[in-house]
């Protein structure tokens, strides 16, 4: 048996890796040879919310990140993260980050978080 933190690195680690995919809870835990109830109460205790919440949040952070640096237009972003639509990733973005892509960036260069 892994130890529990190893194999939330390692889960966190494949999600990364999978910004581009929509994976579902029966795929992050064949990929990662872990039991559904195990990954869900692990992703609970360790980060307050379950394993599909979590890798959208890290997907909105990669957005974020990818905003900042001006090099990719929405559509862009949202299809390199994997999203459904330009609307259904700005929907997410807006829910996780509590503004919308286009205002995220207007705040972002309005206090002059340029990277």
């Amino acid at each position: 048996h892994k130890d529990t933190d190893v194999l939330f690195q390692e889960i966190v680690q494949y999600l990364q890796r999978n910004l581009s995919e929509h994976l579902t809870v029966i795929q992050i835990c064949k990929e990662n040879s872990v039991g559904r109830s195990q990954l869900q109460k692990m992703f609970h205790e360790k980060t307050g919310c379950g394993v599909i919440d979590y890798f959208c949040r890290l997907k909105i952070e990669t957005a974020q990140k990818m905003i900042r640096q001006k090099r990719f237009n929405y559509t862009q972003i949202s299809d390199m993260l994997g999203f459904d639509t330009p609307f259904y990733f700005s929907k997410v973005f807006k829910k996780i980050a509590g503004l919308s892509p286009k205002e995220y960036e207007a705040e972002c260069f309005k206090a002059g978080h340029e990277v």
